[in-house]
């Protein structure tokens, strides 16, 4: 068990870095200030019946500006090529189709699932998209 918290511990690391990277892509200047925008994610059992293994899931909503230079559509547009260059590769066959509110981009990386989930509403709705990283699970196996 040991070796799984600290597997766990270096999974949620890896992700709050790499989360706070894909949010700083997105300048102040088009967030909206009023909005909350913090992790909302946490630790998670795989089954309801052990406990472990483990996963971690980084999950965090940023609201634009509605008057602001870009649409949530073209946030996620102007992100992906930086994603690409860290290393997220994406998997459009994993995706599911368009919705009536909103889209998601699958990406991978080492193990790593992120979910890029834009909002398509117009204004005055909020202009919102999520971001969630779900790492591997624990395995006591693993070095």
């Amino acid at each position: 068990m040991a070796a799984q918290e600290a597997q766990l511990n270096v999974f949620v690391a890896q992700a709050d870095g790499w989360g706070g990277e894909i949010v700083a892509q997105i300048p102040v200047a088009e967030i909206e200030p009023a909005a909350e925008s913090y992790n909302i994610g946490g630790v998670r059992k795989v089954s309801d019946y052990d406990d472990w293994p483990k996963y971690y899931y980084w999950d965090q909503i940023v609201e634009l500006k509605a008057e602001g230079a870009r649409a949530p559509s073209e946030v996620a547009d102007d992100l992906e090529p930086w994603l690409e260059g860290q290393g997220w590769e994406r998997n459009e066959e994993s995706e599911f189709p368009p919705g009536e509110r909103s889209f998601e981009r699958d990406y991978y990386r080492d193990g790593y699932h992120l979910v890029v989930e834009v909002y398509t509403v117009p204004p005055p709705h909020a202009q919102k998209l999520a971001f969630m990283i779900v790492t591997p699970q624990t395995d006591p196996d693993r070095p």
